[in-house]
């Protein structure tokens, strides 16, 4: 869930994109996992779902390891639209803690991004596209 003020504006990036609502000076813990927002559900199970819920939790989550099985994360706020940079403004912070970070300071407006090869197991085929709903 995220702890800072945004909002979805389209994105130079990529479709719609999740922007600073407020300045964020760096450091500051921008997301942690809210299991009471935050939707997660072993990969396995997606095949069992309507195809339009499998397409949208491929597309707009992230996949994780726990305890030796595929978990695929939806977060269930603006955090799901933060697009990929090579170069984000968003990392990992306490792993344990499941928190995400800003890596600098983020000005009013500006688009966060994190990088998506950094946590998401499924960060080639959603960057080439294997998931858009076309």
């Amino acid at each position: 869930m995220l702890l800072v003020r945004t909002r979805l504006k389209p994105s130079k990036i990529h479709g719609l994109g999740c922007f600073a609502a407020d300045r964020i000076s760096r450091g500051t813990v921008v997301w942690t996992l809210d299991e009471s927002i935050d939707m997660q559900m072993p990969l396995a199970k997606l095949a069992s779902l309507p195809p339009p819920t499998e397409r949208f939790y491929l597309m707009y989550g992230y996949v994780e390891m726990r305890d030796g099985e595929k978990i695929v994360i939806l977060c269930g706020d603006h955090a799901k639209h933060m697009n990929h940079s090579d170069e984000p403004n968003v990392i990992e912070g306490d792993a344990d803690r499941q928190e995400n970070i800003a890596a600098r300071d983020i000005e009013v407006g500006e688009e966060m991004t994190c990088n998506y090869y950094s946590f998401d197991l499924d960060a080639t085929p959603k960057l080439s596209g294997a998931f858009d709903p076309d």
